[in-house]
């Protein structure tokens, strides 16, 4: 196949520091941003990021440093990236919620300048951190110098660094310039046009590329940024009532959000305020674009893109048709160029399937501190003009007429659940460090919102497989993300093997399903006489998760719980007791304790009121 090349229209605003500073300036009194009831507009905006950018200046901060922002979703935390970006250095945003240990990784593999946070979060780290920390407090009481000038020469400096799962257990960050991030938000503008009427919704966790897009995309185009609650992004119920609360008209979400919040609120619920979604992340289903079409007039992008190609370099708009039967992933953006090549390196004729390599503006620089894997991943362009490298993406696409590439899965052992990517080498190390592991393997299980993690062990001789798998558990869930802590885990006398030696992955993908508990109800629940309300919860969630028993104080998320079978025990629970259970009393409180005490408060406060 032959490449698709976008061309780029001529714009010379390749910097996204003065983008932002042009844009507050052209109308310092819109509203830029809405965190609940607190309303920033676009010149107190700029004041508080020139003040934040000052004060790093100040500490010594220069073009090509790094400096970390831990902050919980809030204005503060978009005034903190944004002013590490006016400042000239390259933000790297951490998830408050990931484990300490993790994060405390990162920080030492990026190396900041400065971390800026809050009191409150700096004390969850060592007092030895070996990093200078800036609060949100001092930030804002800095008088900054008069006037503020931009850095210089900043086109191919980092502005973002974007951390992804490693295959050697190692996370990698990507060296994202700001090229790079305007030559995407330029496309998504030209083709989606965003603009001051809009308001945007962010709720994506910053570990995710595509919160670039919910932050800096309206930033730039003058459209309000309203923030969604710290913890709540995952909660249907307050997305729904958000949307329309707050007048959402542009949305983005990953694919397992947007069938979770469809199913969420039901089939006869429409969002016709929506102007604007987008999603991506993950394989879009034909089904799940016709029940979107269903329940809302506006258009639906479809994305495709990893982290080091910054955001996406495909999109396409499946259409309104009831036998839609694939959904691709779209053509070329503006200013990308894609190959499609086999084994070899050479191009595949059209229509045959073969590794996508991705080159253009949008490519980040590297990966932080990791030549090897920078130079195994970033190719010199020996099909092209030869200007610029191509990214090796390791996805197998194919072309088709209509739209344009078709993704047909991974040719390494990274997998996808809900939207992050992961690399299953990083689970299986960790599992490693626990004593008692001899050997361990995680695959995914199902596709779509219904994949699933499963971790296999092989033990020592007199390790007590109960106390190791439980230590396992505990030991991904300090070390890792939540998403990346298998559902189910599974102890094997051996690891299968191929005829060739290698561990077998196929089979053991096919074992996966056995080890996952029932996605359909193993017991029925019979809620007991009388007002046992701890019972009937029991009972609720042994039907949801198929388990014949839950302990008080077992974890509803351990035992393989996910945010759709918080969904179904939500609703049948509704059902049961004829009141509205919040979504979020389950991932607040996911032991039937917690969450029976929460559920009968929540009763008394809404039978008082």
């Amino acid at each position: 196949m032959a490449s698709t090349t976008a061309t780029l229209l001529d714009d010379d605003r390749r910097r996204l520091d003065t983008l932002l500073l042009s844009r507050w300036d052209a109308d310092p009194a819109h509203p830029a941003v809405v965190d609940g009831d607190r309303v920033l507009t676009a010149g107190e905006l700029r004041d508080r990021t020139v003040r934040v950018a000052s004060l790093l200046r100040g500490r010594g901060v220069r073009p090509g440093d790094r400096v970390a922002v831990y902050l919980e979703r809030s204005a503060d935390f978009v005034i903190g990236v944004t002013g590490v970006v006016l400042a000239g250095a390259a933000q790297v945003a951490f998830d408050v919620n990931d484990p300490v240990a993790r994060t405390l990784d990162m920080l030492a593999d990026c190396e900041p300048r400065l971390l800026v946070t809050t009191p409150e979060l700096r004390s969850r780290f060592p007092a030895d951190l070996g990093v200078e920390v800036v609060t949100v407090a001092e930030c804002a009481a800095t008088e900054p110098a008069e006037p503020f000038e931009p850095a210089a020469d900043l086109d191919e400096q980092p502005a973002v660094v974007i951390y992804t799962s490693g295959s050697t257990g190692r996370p990698k960050a990507s060296l994202i310039p700001h090229r790079a991030v305007t030559t995407r938000l330029r496309a998504l503008q030209r083709s989606h046009g965003l603009g001051p009427s809009d308001r945007m919704l962010h709720h994506t966790a910053c570990s995710f590329d595509m919160f670039l897009i919910e932050v800096y995309w309206p930033l730039i185009t003058g459209t309000t940024v309203v923030i969604a609650a710290p913890g709540r992004q995952r909660d249907a119920d307050y997305l729904a009532e958000t949307i329309r609360s707050a007048e959402i008209s542009v949305f983005y979400c990953v694919v397992s959000l947007l069938e979770l919040f469809l199913l969420a609120r039901g089939p006869e619920e429409r969002f016709d305020g929506l102007r604007r979604v987008l999603t991506g992340g993950e394989p879009l289903a034909p089904e799940l674009v016709r029940r979107f079409h269903a329940q809302s007039t506006a258009p639906l992008t479809n994305l495709y893109g990893p982290s080091e190609c910054t955001i996406y370099c495909t999109a396409w708009v499946p259409p309104r048709d009831p036998d839609l039967d694939t959904v691709y992933i779209g053509p070329a953006i503006e200013d990308t160029t894609l190959w499609i090549l086999d084994e070899d390196g050479k191009p595949v004729p059209d229509g045959e399937p073969g590794e996508l390599y991705i080159g253009g503006a949008g490519l980040a620089l590297g990966y932080l501190n990791r030549p090897e894997l920078t130079a195994e991943r970033f190719v010199p362009d020996h099909l092209g003009d030869g200007t610029g490298p191509l990214y090796r993406s390791g996805d197998l696409v194919r072309t088709h007429p209509v739209g344009g590439l078709e993704f047909l899965g991974r040719v390494d052992l990274q997998v996808k659940i809900r939207g992050y990517r992961i690399e299953l080498g990083e689970i299986e190390s960790a599992a490693l460090r626990v004593p008692g592991v001899r050997q361990a393997a995680a695959v995914a299980h199902g596709r779509g919102s219904d994949a699933r993690l499963v971790g296999f062990l092989v033990l020592e001789a007199d390790a007590v497989p109960e106390a190791v798998t439980a230590a396992v558990r505990r030991a991904l869930r300090d070390a890792l993300p939540s998403y990346m802590v298998p559902a189910s885990f599974a102890t094997l006398a051996a690891m299968p093997l191929t005829a060739n030696g290698k561990l077998d992955r196929a089979l053991l993908t096919e074992q996966a399903g056995e080890v996952l508990p029932a996605t359909t109800a193993a017991v029925e629940a019979r809620p007991p006489a009388g007002d046992d309300l701890a019972a009937v919860v029991t009972g609720v969630w042994c039907e949801v998760l198929g388990v014949p028993a839950i302990g008080p104080d077992d974890d509803f998320f351990d035992i393989g719980g996910d945010s759709f079978k918080v969904v179904r025990a939500v609703r049948k629970l509704e059902a049961l007791l004829g009141v509205e259970v919040p979504m979020d009393l389950a991932f607040d409180e996911p032991t039937v304790t917690g969450f029976t005490a929460a559920l009968a408060e929540h009763r008394v406060e809404g039978s008082a009121r």
